[in-house]
This record gives C-alpha cells, sequence and structure tokens, in this order.
C-alpha cells in the first residue's frame, strides 16, 4: 500500500506542475502581456530604422560638408582671379566691371562668403545630434 500512495502522491504532484503552468500561461493570455509584448519589440524595430535611416543621412551630411568646405577656398581663390582679369578687361573697354554680369554674380559670391552663408550651410551641416 505505500507504493500506490507513493505513486498516487506523484501523478498529483505531477498534475499540479502541468495545471500551475497552465493557468500561468492563461493568466498571461489574458492580461494580454504577450501582445502587448509583440507590439513593443514592433515599434522598438520602427524606431531603429528610423534611426538608422537618419543615421546615414547625417553621415551624408558630414561627407558632404567637408566636401564643401575643402572646396570653398579654392573657389574663391578662382573668384578672386576672375575678378583681376575682369576688371582689367573691363577698364580698357570703360566698363565698369561690377555692371557686367560676370561682375555681378562674383559681387554676389562675394556677399555670400562675407554674409557668412557658407559659414553657416558648415555650421548647420555640423548638428550634433543628442
Amino acid at each position: 500500500m505505500n507504493t500506490e500512495k507513493t505513486v498516487f502522491s506523484k501523478l498529483f504532484k505531477s498534475e499540479n506542475v502541468e495545471l500551475a503552468s497552465q493557468k500561468v500561461e492563461l493568466v498571461l493570455e489574458l492580461g494580454g502581456i504577450k501582445s502587448m509584448s509583440s507590439r513593443l519589440k514592433s515599434k522598438i524595430k520602427s524606431f531603429n530604422s528610423k534611426f538608422n535611416t537618419l543615421d546615414d543621412l547625417v553621415r551624408s551630411l558630414r561627407t558632404e560638408a567637408k566636401e564643401l568646405d575643402s572646396g570653398v577656398d579654392s573657389f574663391y581663390k578662382e573668384v578672386q582671379e576672375l575678378k583681376k582679369q575682369g576688371q582689367k578687361q573691363a577698364s580698357e573697354l570703360g566698363l565698369k566691371f561690377a555692371n557686367t554680369p560676370i561682375g555681378k554674380e562674383v559681387n554676389s559670391i562675394e556677399t555670400s562668403i562675407l554674409s557668412g552663408e557658407l559659414a553657416t550651410i558648415k555650421q548647420g551641416l555640423a548638428i550634433r545630434l543628442n
């Protein structure tokens, strides 16, 4: 008889364990934890995807800013040389260089550089995300 009690007690205990785990699953399912967890994971994945896109854009902007920065100095030197040549030729023809289409363009470029437009662009491209 001792053997029968032992067998029954073991069977009873194992059934309780199965029932207990089923109850836990049921409670989790009823509470919606699984679906909430799934939605949260989906939102996190979407956020990470958007952040990666933003990261790529920032990298691209930084590269363009470096290229712009390195090109500005040489461009400005070329503009100054063009201005000297234009002033000389305009003077020989009795014209005022600033009134010619090229002179007006050179003036516009100088104004942009002097007013800080290019510096502003470079600063804007150096944005750091916190």
